[in-house]
C-alpha cells in the first residue's frame, strides 16, 4: 500500500510521506499485453502477434464509503482519481484531499479521505475574451496524435489533451474508456496547478453531453475533437458559453456552438 498524507501534487521524485510521490508507480504496470489473434486478409486466415490494451478496476472508497469501481487503463491512477473527483464536484483543488492510498495487493483499491465533506461549487466557462486562431487547432492535433503511443500499439484507446491558449501542451490522459481519459488529464492539471491555464481539451472521442459538463466543471471554454459533436451536447454548450468544435481533419472543422471565439 502506498499511502500519501501531505499537500498532493502530481511531481515525481518525491518521497512516498508527499503526496507529491506517484502511487501508480509503485509498481509496474502493464499498459498493453501481448496476444496472438487470428486475422482474415486476402481469402485466408493466419495468426498473428498482436497488442491489446490493458483493462482492469479499480475500486475508489471516499471517507469510507463505497464510490465506485472505475474499468481504467492502470498506470495513472493518482490522476485518474483526481480527475474522477474533481468531475464529479467533490474536490476543487489538491488541498481538498486529505489523504489517498492505493494498494495492489490483489483487487486495485485506492481509499480516499476527502477535507471537505460536502460538494462544490461548480465554476462554468465565462463569456471571457478568448480568441484562438481557427489555424491553431491542426497544430494541435498533430501534436495530439503524437502522443498516442497506446493508441498505436492497441488500436483501442481514447485520449484527451488540454492546451493552453497559446498552444501550450498542458496535460494529456490516454485510457480504454473516453471519461477515464479525460479525468485524467484533468487530474493531472488539477494536482499539477495548472488546470487554470486550460482553455483548449482536445479530445479523441466524440463530443457527448458528459464530456461537455467535464469542461465546463473545469472551465475550460473550448471542447474540440476529431468525431462530431451530439445535440444534447450542442445544446448543453450554447447554454452554458462552451465553444464547440468538430470532426478536425487535415484543413477543415465543424463548429457546433459559440464560434465568437474563433478569429
Amino acid at each position: 500500500m502506498v499511502a500519501h498524507t501531505s499537500h498532493l501534487r502530481a511531481v515525481p521524485g518525491q518521497s512516498e510521506t508527499d503526496r507529491s510521490a506517484r502511487p501508480a508507480e509503485a509498481r509496474p504496470m502493464q499498459l498493453a499485453r501481448p496476444v496472438t489473434i487470428q486475422r482474415f486478409e486476402d481469402g485466408k486466415l493466419t495468426f498473428k502477434d498482436d497488442q491489446i490494451a490493458e483493462e482492469a478496476d479499480i475500486r475508489l472508497t471516499v471517507n469510507g464509503h463505497r464510490e465506485a469501481v472505475l474499468a481504467r487503463t492502470p498506470g495513472d491512477d493518482l490522476n485518474l482519481v483526481a480527475g474522477y473527483l474533481f468531475a464529479q464536484s467533490r474536490v476543487m483543488c489538491p488541498e481538498d484531499i486529505h489523504s489517498i492510498a492505493f494498494s495492489y495487493h490483489g483487487p486495485a483499491q485506492v481509499d480516499v479521505v476527502l477535507d471537505t465533506t460536502t460538494g462544490v461549487r461548480r465554476i462554468y466557462p465565462s463569456p471571457r475574451p478568448v480568441h484562438i486562431a481557427p489555424e491553431m487547432f491542426f497544430l494541435l492535433k498533430d501534436v495530439f496524435e503524437r502522443r498516442q503511443s497506446l493508441f498505436k500499439n492497441t488500436g483501442s484507446t481514447h485520449a484527451a489533451a488540454l492546451f493552453s491558449e497559446e498552444g501550450e501542451l498542458i496535460s494529456y490522459g490516454e485510457d480504454v474508456g473516453r471519461h477515464n481519459a479525460f479525468d485524467k488529464a484533468v487530474g493531472r492539471a488539477l494536482l499539477e496547478g495548472t488546470l487554470k491555464t486550460a482553455t483548449i481539451a482536445m479530445l479523441s472521442s466524440r463530443l457527448a453531453l458528459e464530456l461537455a459538463t467535464k469542461a465546463t466543471t473545469a472551465n475550460i471554454p473550448i471542447l474540440c475533437g476529431f468525431s462530431a459533436a451530439t445535440s444534447s451536447a450542442i445544446t448543453y454548450a450554447e447554454r452554458n458559453n462552451l465553444s464547440l468544435v468538430g470532426r478536425i481533419r487535415g484543413n477543415s472543422f465543424n463548429i457546433y456552438a459559440n464560434g465568437w471565439r474563433f478569429r
